[in-house]
């Protein structure tokens, strides 16, 4: 892990350390943890120590292995208040996982990556989970593929890492490629993305735009291939934009013909 700029290295080894804890792995070892950020031991126990007196991380006395802490929820409050998209759209999931039966997601851009700020959950026993402060990539995601397409084209390559990683057979690794979603979402102001980013999961997105005009956040609706078939998403689309055009309009945003 290097150094470059005017960072402070041990902070960025402790936030290293705190993103390196997934939904698909929520605990992790002194070792792993050592192994996966190429840290030597004895700094990410020290490391582990501290986090873990603030409240930041925890242990697991049955396992030993660290997991994240609850003071971390306190701070995601804040943060997460400070989001007016979340808060504009509460009101309105719930209803649109009634009309569709499959989980729904508000999410933001947080540098190279987009965020989940929001979700309501699907009934069905299998579902996507979107779990609120899940990051995802932007170039093979529905959120990802919406925010990058309303920005500047420099901007948006500046924010894409050469070459694009590969998640799955069907992840776009070209920027042609791309370019090309990008007009389309332009034109139709959703993308339906199908088993980019994860096998067996579709979603379909929509821009919610703020009182300028500019693309806050995106509404998604995700959830496995099998009932997210096209006939399915393109039954769900009216009712996506439908929804983020009322969010859009709680934020001030006035639609032009």
């Amino acid at each position: 892990m290097t150094n470059k700029g005017p960072y402070i290295q041990s902070i960025q080894r402790a936030v290293a350390i705190m993103r390196a804890f997934s939904e698909r792995k929520p605990e992790l070892s002194v070792m792993e943890l050592s192994r996966q950020l190429q840290l030597h031991k004895s700094t990410v126990s020290r490391m582990l120590g501290t986090l873990q007196h603030e409240g930041l991380i925890s242990q697991n006395p049955e396992t030993g292995k660290y997991r994240l802490g609850v003071g971390l929820v306190s701070l995601a409050g804040v943060a997460l208040g400070r989001q007016n998209a979340r808060a504009a759209a509460q009101p309105y999931l719930s209803e649109l996982v009634d009309l569709t039966q499959e989980t729904v997601n508000v999410s933001v851009r947080d540098g190279r990556e987009c965020i989940n700020i929001e979700r309501a959950f699907s009934p069905q026993p299998i579902r996507y989970m979107g779990w609120i402060g899940r990051r995802a990539p932007l170039h093979c995601t529905a959120s990802g593929q919406v925010l990058l397409a309303y920005m500047a084209p420099a901007e948006r390559r500046a924010l894409l890492p050469q070459p694009l990683p590969k998640f799955t057979t069907h992840t776009k690794t070209s920027l042609e490629e791309l370019d090309l979603v990008f007009t389309r979402i332009l034109a139709q102001e959703y993308v339906i993305v199908q088993e980019e980013y994860e096998e067996g999961f579709t979603a379909i997105a929509a821009p919610i735009y703020d009182h300028k005009g500019r693309v806050e956040a995106t509404l998604t609706i995700s959830g496995p291939t099998y009932r997210l078939d096209n006939e399915r998403c393109r039954r769900f689309v009216p009712h996506l934009l439908e929804t983020a055009a009322r969010i859009s309009a709680d934020l001030g945003y006035h639609a032009r013909d």
